[in-house]
């Protein structure tokens, strides 16, 4: 290229490096203004496993208990829990963002004191097969795609809260019109709820939960409310008992129709060391009912404070 003067030449430049210049930004904006979407998420609150299995694990060996999350297939792992040293049912209560559009798999870990991890456990978690964006319950864990008999308790959201807990609170109705005897044996020291220690075979309970069995009411249920059909007054309305003592004198009345709130349990278990003199260090009834226990007291200085 030939210049006739100094001058021009100058302005050449000058026009060649502000072309350039405005070239770059140009591209740079193209860039910026076609970025992929930003894959969709979700929060994941993983809280707790129960009845983990290969857990043969006793005070004085060191054990932790703790689960990563990755994609179902192929997919790196996305998050990696806090270890929990020696618990039997591990409580996390932990979150973190994982992405919403792909069946996401959760494995829990035993490792001991020198590193050395097993699985004990995977559950996998696919909102989009389900058509969903939220949840919150229990997943059974699996070992080999063999159903272990335990599970992690978590929930999902997409949005600002997490969707209420499904499964612990059922209601049940039950028509008795002969007035037969229940066959509910409850504890009534608890005097906000009743405990179900019992249901006595071929009773009207036990009918029923053969006929509902999604819905059973079954020793460790706890019943909250109970209503019944007032027919005293003759004007069809119901009368809701609350209290775990009116709650029982109704059932004992057997009466014809009778609507009951009933929460399953939470189960979970605690390890303890007994020291070399003393006990569990709890207070339970004189006489027990059922299968299971009502701690009424704790005792200071014991195992379980």
């Amino acid at each position: 290229q030939v210049f006739s003067s100094p001058k021009l030449r100058v302005h050449i430049q000058a026009r060649q490096r502000l072309n350039k210049r405005n070239s770059n930004h140009q591209a740079m904006g193209n860039k910026c203004g076609s970025s992929a979407p930003q894959e969709p998420k979700i929060t994941v609150c993983v809280q707790s496993a129960q009845n983990l299995p290969g857990t043969d694990w006793f005070p004085g060996t060191d054990r932790f208990l703790y689960f990563g999350v990755g994609a179902d297939v192929g997919g790196e792992e996305l998050f990696k829990s806090q270890q929990k040293k020696n618990v039997v049912d591990p409580v996390w209560n932990e979150e973190c963002e994982l992405p919403s559009d792909t069946p996401l798999k959760f494995t829990v870990f035993q490792a001991d004191a020198d590193g050395k991890a097993d699985i004990i456990g995977c559950a996998t978690l696919d909102l989009p097969a389900l058509g969903a964006t939220e949840f919150n319950g229990e997943l059974p864990l699996e070992m080999e795609g063999n159903p272990s008999g335990s599970v992690l308790t978590l929930k999902a959201k997409s949005g600002d809260t997490y969707p209420t807990e499904q499964g612990s609170e059922f209601k049940v109705s039950i028509d008795n019109p002969k007035k037969k005897a229940l066959g509910l044996e409850v504890d009534n020291l608890d005097p906000a709820k009743l405990f179900v220690f019992n249901v006595k075979k071929s009773s009207v309970m036990d009918r029923y939960n053969e006929e509902q069995p999604e819905n059973k009411i079954e020793a460790g249920c706890f019943i909250t409310g109970v209503t019944v059909a007032d027919d005293s007054k003759g004007d069809g309305k119901d009368s809701s008992s609350r209290g775990s003592q009116a709650m029982e004198k109704v059932l004992k009345k057997n009466p014809k129709q009778v609507s009951l709130v009933c929460k399953r349990a939470n189960m979970f278990c605690v390890p303890l060391s007994l020291p070399e003199k003393g006990g569990i260090g709890v207070q339970t009834p004189t006489s027990p009912l059922g299968n299971s226990l009502l701690i009424t007291e704790v005792k200071g200085n014991g195992a379980v404070e």
